[in-house]
């Protein structure tokens, strides 16, 4: 698939994308409060998740340890359906570790990647023309915190010339960042990319504006820019063209992956249909509740005809939607 409709040549894949992922241990909510399970999270790999899942040919590019973490993260993420060819095994770094509490107890957040084998990758070690070989490249702003090289990575996927569709999502991570956001490097880098996805909140964090139609004057550089407003909806801007989307509304279990399950959602929409943002807006908001409604960051979606459905409703319709709370799933 690709935007401008089907050509004689055909990248390798439809979806890449690049960036770390975490073997993650969060507590279990309905047992004992010292039991824990398991989950594979990484903002980028959910989305080759969830794009695999929609039926793209999906891909991540990553770096791993050879020990038991990294195995059972790159598992996970090959049992989506994505193709993991792209990820580097190494045996000098571990692969990353989060702790996540629950909701009821703030739903703090500790990191474990420092040095971590994906914090390794940099322009020299990454297989920058493979990355490329996609109609649409996905990057964040979380690969930026982790080093210089990672930085120099992703700055140089989104200045090199190519054909392939560039999607950055801010993903603003604060304890990621302790001396506070890099406002103005975040705006330069965001404004190499075709496709931009920053939360409302995001953006009132790193760059002080609390309106969507600032955050579009900020970020003049990319086609699109999508500008999500939580609960509220979402504003798309294409041109000079401004779209809003009511979000749908269903059971809340857990937030985390909801904006990553969006973006998935979106650029999926896109590839296949260009010409209807309003639709592209609509998969999003169906993908981000599959998160939303479930304990794990890639939650079930439901069956295509059921979102067909969704997408074809009218306004009102569309209003009316009660996502439905999905059967359970055999957590880790």
């Amino acid at each position: 698939m690709r935007p401008d409709g089907q050509g004689q040549d055909s990248p390798r894949f439809d979806v890449l994308a690049l960036g770390e992922s975490m073997l993650t241990l969060y507590r279990d909510r309905g047992t004992a409060t010292d039991a824990f399970a398991w989950d594979v999270c990484g903002a980028e790999s959910n989305v080759a998740r969830y794009c695999a899942a929609l039926g793209l040919r999906s891909g991540w590019v990553s770096r791993l340890g050879t020990g038991m973490a990294g195995s059972l993260v790159h598992d996970v993420v090959a049992g989506s359906g994505v193709d993991t060819s792209l990820v580097e095994l190494c045996d000098d770094a571990p692969t990353g570790l989060m702790l996540r509490d629950s909701p009821e107890r703030g739903q703090r957040v500790e990191y474990y990647r420092r040095g971590s084998a994906a914090s390794l990758m940099s322009p020299e070690t990454a297989p920058v023309d493979a990355c490329l070989e996609a109609w649409a490249l996905h990057l964040t702003g979380i690969t930026l915190a982790l080093s210089d090289g990672c930085r120099r990575l992703v700055e140089g996927l989104l200045r090199k010339p190519s054909d392939a569709l560039r999607s950055f999502d801010l993903n603003w991570r604060p304890a990621l960042w302790p001396d506070g956001p890099p406002s103005r490097m975040f705006l330069e880098i965001a404004n190499l990319a075709d496709i931009v996805f920053v939360g409302l909140d995001e953006a009132s964090e790193v760059w002080g504006h609390s309106d969507p139609a600032q955050v579009r004057a900020a970020l003049p550089g990319p086609g699109i820019v999508v500008v999500k407003d939580d609960a509220t909806g979402v504003h798309t801007f294409a041109g000079e063209d401004a779209l809003f989307e009511p979000a749908l509304r269903g059971p809340i279990v857990a937030l985390m992956g909801a904006g990553d399950a969006f973006a998935a959602g979106f650029l999926s929409g896109y590839l296949a249909h260009p010409e209807d943002l309003k639709r592209c807006q609509r998969l999003g908001h169906v993908v981000a509740m599959s998160a939303i409604t479930s304990e794990l960051d890639v939650g079930p979606l439901p069956e295509k005809a059921a979102i067909e459905a969704m997408l074809a409703a009218d306004p009102a319709q569309w209003g009316q939607i009660v996502y439905p709370r999905p059967p359970p799933t055999g957590q880790r």
